[in-house]
């Protein structure tokens, strides 16, 4: 018994643990190269990607389980063992860094025109920056792990200045009270991911700009755990040492539940989404094998998630004029394919993209997923990514938080909106427009909150018949994507329920197939549930809702995220099976 005990030791050791972690390090190291070099979408490839995610998140959880081990047990009573500490408190600081970098790299690169050197660089940093680091406090363990004297607490060897005592003090405390923040942080997001009702505007807000990210917090918390459990000694304060130890692991697992929920997510959404328009048959057997080698093969990668996903290519043309009027401008910009759409899935099929941001605020170019632009181009599709006027409201806080230009703002209401984006689409059929050689027989609208709810509003409206005057007559649409569509107060619609509601006045048996997306989070829950009843009061079984558990509103600002890939995985079927007529 007792051999087998210290062989579970020896087994458990800081050497043996460390020369796993240089394994585990180097392979993402290297397999981080690998994907650059051969990119996300090398479809041969999806068992290599699942395994390299997988190690990725084993390497960046056993990394500060090492840094904790380490600093538990060095002595920091001599300067070799001063040194790691040290190293280990960089290191702490480094990854809370490297999820800036790797989110604000992955941001930038999605919302530019142009590739971004800087953007991609910053994800480059934050990405390899953490593993190699991982690499060399492992290589140090095992390198001076015969050295006594760093394990044994009771030697000491080196004095310390007062000065330098006391500025080590002031910055643990201001790190102890900065992790402390983010555990306070953590306990109210919980409340907000798990316990908060649809109605809680501010968990609503919070939820935006936290759950997309929650791997990353997730990981944060561990961080500020460790920080901590550093700075109290448990055998003083043994109370405080273990209720920030539950606390810590309790919040780090329950921000790892939206990324364990994605199986039950894929194979909801594969359900629902077979079920609303292929009636229970396979829909893979209605899209042919040539343009199925231009989809994605799996619904979720999670190395792009934290590496990112390369823009695709294609001709983007920015800021050209379709509207001056009633005291604003209004300007479109558009996504061609790079060689032609003809022989592409998308067949030079029409999409035109709807901003959000509460119909007061927001614009066209980076505000509008400009990489999902660039990714349907890239399919043969012909994207227009347009403005339209925004409801002047200094009260709003969209208004006052989201950039927007000035020339675009005045007194509307809905109704100005959707002639705004009517206006636009008349001049589809002009000469201008017959340069781009869209198809006008196949047209999509897509927008998300806000544009959400114009882009149903607007399809509805013009396949009514009743405001040919606003849209024109030669454009018929194909279907449409609101994505999580916003409910208008009612002052922004002048009064008008069937521009508010429009679901309920304009959804019939010809109505064009809807696809939503739609987090459960989300107070926008409802209007995308009031969609669909409309539909199925109709008789009309073509509308979907995918949903995601523990998301919230704008789960689309971080492109690389589950519910941006779930969203591109669906959205380009839907609209292969809209344009070729294969939805039952």
């Amino acid at each position: 018994m007792k051999l087998t005990l210290n062989k579970l030791k020896a087994l458990f050791s800081i050497k043996f643990f460390s020369f796993i972690l240089i394994i585990l390090n180097s392979l993402c190291i290297i397999f981080g190269i690998f994907y650059l070099i051969v990119t996300f979408e090398n479809y041969q490839l999806e068992l290599v990607w699942d395994i390299f995610g997988i190690l990725i998140l084993i390497s960046l959880y056993a990394n500060i389980l090492l840094i904790y081990i380490d600093t538990v047990k060095l002595n920091k009573r001599i300067k070799l063992g001063k040194q790691i500490n040290l190293f280990c408190y960089f290191m702490l600081v480094f990854i809370i860094l490297s999820f800036l970098l790797m989110i604000g790299g992955n941001f930038i690169i999605s919302i530019r025109y142009t590739p971004s050197i800087f953007g991609f660089m910053l994800v480059i940093i934050g990405y390899f920056g953490d593993f190699l680091l991982g690499f060399f406090l492992s290589y140090f363990n095992i390198k001076y792990h015969s050295n006594r004297d760093l394990w044994n607490s009771k030697v000491k060897t080196l004095k310390e200045s007062k000065r330098l005592y006391i500025l080590k003090k002031i910055l643990k405390i201001i790190l102890g009270f900065l992790s402390i923040l983010i555990l306070l942080l953590g306990i109210y997001l919980t409340y907000a991911l798990i316990f908060a009702p649809l109605d809680d505007f501010l968990a609503w807000l919070f939820g935006i700009f936290t759950f997309q990210f929650n791997v990353f917090f997730s990981l944060l918390f561990l961080l500020s755990t460790v920080i901590l459990l550093k700075m109290i000694n448990v055998n003083k304060r043994p109370k405080i040492y273990y209720s920030v130890g539950i606390i810590g692991i309790f919040l780090t697992s329950i921000f790892l539940i939206p990324s364990l929920s994605i199986p039950f997510t894929a194979r909801q959404a594969d359900k629902d989404f077979t079920d609303a328009f292929t009636f229970r048959l396979d829909y893979n057997m209605f899209i042919d094998p040539y343009s199925q080698q231009y989809f994605m093969q799996d619904p979720f990668s999670l190395p792009g998630y934290f590496l990112g996903i390369p823009p695709k290519e294609c001709k983007i043309i920015q800021h050209i004029p379709f509207y001056i009027g009633q005291g604003i401008r209004l300007y479109y910009d558009v996504y061609l394919p790079k060689y032609g759409g003809s022989f592409l899935p998308g067949n030079n099929s029409v999409i035109i993209k709807i901003h959000g941001g509460g119909w007061t605020a927001g614009d066209k170019g980076g505000g509008n997923m400009m990489q999902v632009n660039k990714y349907l181009a890239a399919q043969g599709y012909i994207v227009f990514d347009i403005q339209y006027g925004l409801i002047k409201d200094e009260d709003n806080l969209f208004q006052r938080i989201t950039p927007t230009p000035e020339y675009v703002k005045g007194y509307f209401t809905i109704e100005n909106q959707i002639k705004h984006i009517g206006a636009f689409i008349k001049q589809l059929n002009s000469t201008e427009f017959s340069v781009y050689n869209p198809n006008l027989d196949s047209v999509f609208l897509m927008g998300g909150s806000a544009g959400g709810h114009l882009t149903i509003a607007t399809a509805l409206l013009l396949e009514s018949g009743e405001y040919e005057e606003w849209f024109g007559s030669r454009v018929h649409i194909k279907g449409m994507i609101p994505l999580y569509p916003g409910d208008p107060p009612a002052l922004y619609s002048g009064g008008n329920l069937k521009l508010k509601y429009p679901e309920l006045f304009f959804i019939n048996k010809s109505s064009p197939p809807c696809l939503i997306f739609q987090g459960e989070k989300d107070f926008c829950l409802l209007k995308a549930q009031l969609v669909k009843k409309s539909y199925e009061l109709s008789l009309n079984d073509d509308c979907c809702i995918i949903t995601f558990p523990f998301q919230g509103h704008g789960n689309d600002l971080y492109y690389s995220n589950h519910f941006n890939q779930f969203l591109i995985f669906y959205l380009e079927r839907f609209l292969y099976l809209c344009n070729y007529d294969k939805i039952i």
